[in-house]
């Protein structure tokens, strides 16, 4: 029988639910949590932005180069594509299904192997993470 593995994520939380067959309940089987996904940039720096002065300018500080915040979330991506792809290999799903918010299923399919995106069978653009194993069945199966 085929098992069917579905994440649900966004940029602070992914569960991984596990069905054998398309008919079958879904079983929550892994969570995983990123609290640093939902951190404010500021909350993230380490120290205060840069200051610049131009010829005969006032200083202002400099605007960050980098969202902390956001590389955060795409380390998150990153380290789940490692967890799919290491899964893959030890067989223990044959295919798989992505929910995740808009923005964040761009970054894991960005981060993804091309062995795991090949039995990618469908992507919901949509977050249902923070729903129970009833709920995103249900929301799977309205599709």
């Amino acid at each position: 029988m085929t098992t069917i593995w579905t994440l649900t994520a966004d940029g602070s939380r992914a569960r991984i639910f596990q069905a054998h067959g398309m008919e079958r309940d879904l079983e929550e089987i892994k969570g995983f949590v990123n609290p640093l996904g939902r951190a404010k940039d500021g909350e993230l720096r380490d120290d205060a932005q840069g200051r610049f002065a131009g010829k005969g300018e006032p200083m202002h500080s400099m605007a960050p180069r980098i969202d902390q915040a956001e590389k955060e979330r795409v380390e998150f991506a990153r380290m789940l594509s490692q967890y799919l792809e290491q899964a893959r290999v030890e067989q223990r799903y044959d295919k798989l299904r992505l929910a995740a918010a808009p923005k964040f299923l761009g970054m894991l399919r960005e981060h993804l192997d091309k062995e795991v995106q090949k039995v990618v069978f469908e992507e919901l653009n949509e977050d249902i993470s923070r729903l129970g194993a009833r709920e995103v069945q249900s929301r799977l199966a309205a599709r």
